[in-house]
């Protein structure tokens, strides 16, 4: 039989959820979500602030359990007392059926090899190909001021200037990247919520996209609950709903080192430009 009053939802430890809808209960972890119909189930078991679901066994063999841990006590009671409860009746004289192979498992797993997955905060490979690219350029620069002009000390001036504007250039591109990406996704994105989950050795914020796939993002709101803006056409591509804050905190920085980057080229330019004249 099915639970008609409303039952608790246990919150366990590493972001576990365990729900009871009609006759099935929903255990959800955050890389996968099981489906366990009452069919499956032996009994329930709360012990203080851990309770561990016990599924059906044949004879002889071990059954499988999920447990889930630091879960509210009380809550636990209540859950486990409702759902013995409601489980269906088996006479003395019924054959146990495994009750694992009952349950229904759906990955929300994103299928890609989290090593090659892009870090937010490191610098992209792409910036840094283009730092020394424009690296080289400074030092075709100073070549030419060195041998149109015979200048050589103009040419070394021309090279020791041009280089921090480079360098600062190539530090701030991804930022002028991802202050790009977080605003057309707040504008044009797809937000829904997010919750902080510990996830191999980290903390970091899981979503949800419309595929019913769970992704992962990193960043932080000042301590506020979570939201996820993403791309609908690559759920993938994701940041952290902010306040307006964000925008004195990373535009203010960014605007700064970019002056400063600039301040830097351009001196190099007025330093060069004298051995083209003559």
């Amino acid at each position: 039989m099915s639970i008609t009053s409303p039952l608790p939802v246990l919150h366990g430890d590493q972001d576990t959820e365990l729900r009871g809808d009609g006759e099935v209960l929903t255990l959800r972890r955050p890389d996968e979500e099981l489906r366990i119909p009452f069919a499956a189930i032996a009994r329930v078991r709360a012990d203080r602030r851990q309770l561990a679901v016990e599924l059906t066994a044949p004879a002889g063999a071990a059954p499988t359990v999920y447990r889930v841990e630091d879960v509210s006590a009380a809550a636990a009671v209540i859950f486990a007392d409702a759902v013995n409860a409601a489980l269906p009746a088996r006479g003395p004289g019924d054959e146990a059926v495994d009750g694992a192979t009952l349950v229904v498992t759906r990955s929300l797993r994103v299928a890609v090899d989290e090593s090659e997955l892009p870090d937010d905060d490191a610098t992209p490979a792409a910036y840094i190909r283009g730092g020394y690219a424009a690296a080289a350029l400074v030092a075709l620069l100073a070549a030419l001021v060195w041998s149109v002009g015979e200048d050589p000390s103009r040419a070394i001036a021309t090279l020791l200037v041009a280089m921090p504007g480079v360098a600062i250039a190539t530090y701030a591109a991804p930022g002028i990247h991802m202050v790009w990406r977080r605003w057309y996704l707040f504008r044009h994105g797809v937000t829904v919520d997010g919750r902080h989950v510990y996830r191999h050795g980290t903390t970091t914020n899981a979503y949800v996209a419309t595929d019913g796939v769970t992704r992962y993002v990193r960043g932080s709101n000042g301590g506020r609950s979570i939201q996820v803006a993403y791309d609908p056409r690559d759920p993938a591509r994701a940041v952290v709903r902010r306040g307006p804050e964000w925008v004195r905190e990373e535009v203010g920085p960014l605007s700064f080192f970019l002056g400063v980057g600039a301040f830097f080229l351009c001196g190099a330019c007025l330093l060069a430009l004298p051995a083209f004249r003559g």
